[in-house]
Order: C-alpha cells, then structure tokens, then sequence
C-alpha cells in the first residue's frame, strides 16, 4: 500500500470519529425547551418603593422642656420637619474630654427640666446605635466605641451660641454631646421653641423613680381611621424572595400555601394575614453589631420592595440578631388587637451568616382610608393616672412610659379594619398594655 492509499484510509477514519462525537454531542443535548425551565430567572421586587435611614430611623415623639413648662405634639409635621433638618446639619463632637459621659439621676432630672436653658426633646421607641446616627447625618469627627441613644437632646441657644446636641440613653444615662455650628439649626430651634404657646401642655410624672413620663394636661382629641385592605398574592412574595424563583414549588393545603426551593421555605397564612420565610439551614455563626443589622435590614427591605406601608423602627436585640419595624400611621405605631385578630402589624428579622434566618411580616397593606372626621377624646394625663391608681393589674412602679398608640381591629374574612387610639403602658419588661377603660368613646367628629 503507498504512502497515498495510507493517508485516505486515516483521513476516512478521523472523519468516522469526527461525525461520531458529533452525534453524540448533539443527542445529549436536552432539549429546548428544557433549557429554558433551567435558566435562572431574578427576583422580582414588590414595589419599587426605597427608604432612607432616616425615614425608618426616627422619634415618634418631640417634647419641649422649659423651666415653667413641658409641652408636646401629636402632630407628626412637627417631629418630622425637625428631623429631616437635622439630616443637612454637620455636627462635631468634642475632643477636649471624654466623648461618652453619664449624668446622675438626680442632675438629669434637673437638667431635663430646663433649670439652666430650654430643651427640645426627641424620643426613639427603641435605643438607636451611634453609628446609625453618624450614617445619617454628616460627621466631623467619629465615636469608636459602639453604644445606643434612644433620646435626642437640642437646647435653645442663646444669641450667637452654637447648637448643642445631646444623645442620651434613658437607661444607662450616658450621653455623647456635639456641636453643630449653623445659623440654620439656631433659628429652626427658635421657631420651634417662639411657637411653644400652641404645642400640648404637659406635666412630668414619677420622675423620682428616674422614669420621666410626661403627660397631657388636658384631654386630647386624636383621628381614627377605617382602612380598606389589600393582600398582597402569594406569587409576589414567591418572585421577591426567591433568589431564583423559577426554581420554586408550591403546595396548597387548607392552612397556608407554601413554596419552597428545598431548603428554604415560604408560608402564607392567609387566614392570619400573615407571611413568613425561613431560611433553616443557616445558623448563628456570626454576628452582626447592632448598627451593621439595622443598615443590612433597611437594604433587604429596600431590595424586595418589603416597604408597603409606613414602618418605622421599633425593636432591636442584638443578641439574638433580630430587629423589628412596626406600621405607623402619621408617626404613631399601630399595634394589633388581640380581641379582634385581622393580622400583624410589625415587620421581623432574625438574621445569621449576613443572610436573612426567619422574616415574618404583614401580607396585606392599607389602602383608601373609608372614613372622615372621626374624632377619638382620649382622657387627659390626671384622668389616665386616676384609672391606673384603681386597676390592680398593673402597677405604677412598673411602668417605663405611657403614650398613644393605635390599634388595628377588624374580621379576619374581612378587608375592612378599624384604627382607634388607645392610651398604652409600656413596663420596665419590655411589655406593652394597653389601658382599659381610658377611652371616652366619641366618635361624633368632634373638631
């Protein structure tokens, strides 16, 4: 055989070869189809709806102190004209001493009370981290050591002084102060401090126990609402917090509706109007600070579009990695009714490994308010403290704070829920109650 006769017969046999991987690559391919289900599909988000810091981060109550006198509001233009101004401020802290001090009880009490200059009080309902106020506002200088503050102090300079602020935690007394030296903030403080005449009147009460309630010197007349309700499809949540949704399953049963990816899970408990997701494979192998799990919480809630309604920050526990916000309507938090149950009010996360563990929420949001000059008269703060000297449930020595706050009310088969103002107690527990017999009952659209 020549060399000619060889090199065709190789030539023939690394064709046969050629041809047979190709056939075979292209039999083993799946079909289209199939390939299709497999691609990866992105979450899809909720709504588009972002928050800033400090639209979550905020006080839900303003006081002002003076020697004669402690005034408030429940008027949220109030808190929340001052707070975004304060966002524009730039503040420095000292460095002539140490950045952290502690009052005595009895100089705080003194202090509060305006004995040497008028103060604007700002209240969180929980203690919010140093380092989430340096994110939100504009700093010249940093605190290293990590602590909370769950009250803003501003006092009323006089002409041509700078602005001080305080941030003091009720619990521990200690406080940062800073500077901030604008003309701006002087005159905000000003106003605020010139129009004290048409704020509420307030009285302190059990301030020898370190506990400083103030309370109104009058009744008060606050709105209630009646809200038509919308739930959110279960397919929406599926989309949001799936990284991969198409990867999910669902099982129907009569007591929720489930998806899952095989490892995480996604129930929605539509009789409770209630939605959560678990993640159980991770476990409490790290740990995030308290500032880091407040911002990373406000970016998950940014990113699946979690924002339907107002929710503001609430609760924080460091320890087990949860947080909680809790709806609010006109900066007054909302809780729900145990008597008549529609569904949550609050927001949860419980986080671990920088991925979320358990997230549990509201599946419905409020939409058109149904009704019109509905007027609550809550009894004043001399009627409220003569109701509680008479309930043997609760005693005075226990209670931390008493303020309004609404309650959600409404059929669990229905999409109507009513939101009345209650007086509440929160105790040194943490517990809150609210107070029977304290309502007057006159929904007459009083002015």
């Amino acid at each position: 055989m020549n060399k000619e006769s060889i090199k065709s017969v190789l030539l023939t046999i690394l064709v046969g070869i050629s041809l047979f991987f190709t056939w075979n690559l292209w039999n083993s391919q799946p079909p289209f189809e199939e390939l299709q289900n497999n691609s990866f599909v992105e979450s899809v988000p909720i709504n588009n709806i972002e928050r800033e810091l400090y639209e979550v981060i905020k006080p839900n109550k303003l006081f002002l102190h003076t020697p004669e006198q402690h005034f408030g509001t429940y008027d949220k233009q109030d808190v929340n004209n001052l707070w975004s101004e304060m966002q524009k401020w730039d503040y420095s802290l000292s460095t002539n001493r140490n950045l952290i001090q502690t009052f005595s009880k009895d100089k705080f009490i003194n202090w509060i009370n305006g004995n040497d200059e008028a103060k604007i009080e700002l209240r969180f309902l929980d203690g919010v981290p140093f380092e989430t106020f340096e994110t939100m506002f504009n700093w010249e200088t940093e605190l290293i050591e990590d602590i909370r503050f769950d009250r803003i102090y501003l006092n009323v300079p006089r002409e041509k002084e700078v602005q001080r602020v305080y941030f003091v935690s009720s619990d521990t007394l200690q406080y940062v102060e800073a500077s901030v030296n604008l003309t701006d903030a002087n005159t905000i403080v000003a106003e605020i401090y010139n129009q004290r005449n048409e704020l509420i009147p307030f009285f302190a009460y059990g301030e020898d126990d370190n506990v400083q309630i103030y309370l109104p010197e009058n009744e008060v007349k606050i709105d209630s609402y009646e809200y038509g309700t919308d739930e959110i499809e279960g397919s929406a949540f599926k989309n949001a917090l799936f990284g991969n949704p198409q990867n999910v399953k669902q099982d129907v049963n009569s007591l929720r509706n489930r998806y899952t990816d095989s490892w995480r899970e996604l129930n929605i408990h539509s009789s409770e109007h209630r939605v959560e997701f678990v993640n159980p494979t991770l476990r409490d192998t790290s740990f995030l600070e308290s500032s880091a799990l407040i911002s990373q919480s406000v970016d998950y809630l940014n990113d699946h579009g979690g924002w339907t309604d107002d929710y503001i920050f609430y609760m924080i526990n460091e320890l087990n990695q949860e947080i909680t916000y809790i709806m609010s309507i006109h900066s007054i938090p909302v809780f729900e009714s145990d008597d008549k149950y529609f569904g949550p009010t609050k927001i949860s996360q419980q986080w671990g490994q920088s991925e979320i563990s358990i997230y549990e929420r509201p599946s419905y949001q409020l939409m058109k308010n149904l009704s019109s000059n509905n007027t609550e008269r809550l009894p004043s703060g001399h009627e409220l403290i003569d109701v509680l000297s008479k309930d043997s449930s609760i005693n005075i020595k226990d209670i931390k704070d008493i303020y309004i706050m609404y309650e959600l009310q409404g059929e669990t088969d229905q999409r109507i829920v009513k939101i009345t103002p209650y007086w509440w107690a929160e105790l040194q527990d943490g517990r809150v109650l609210k107070i029977d017999g304290n309502q007057r009952g006159d929904r007459s659209g009083l002015e």
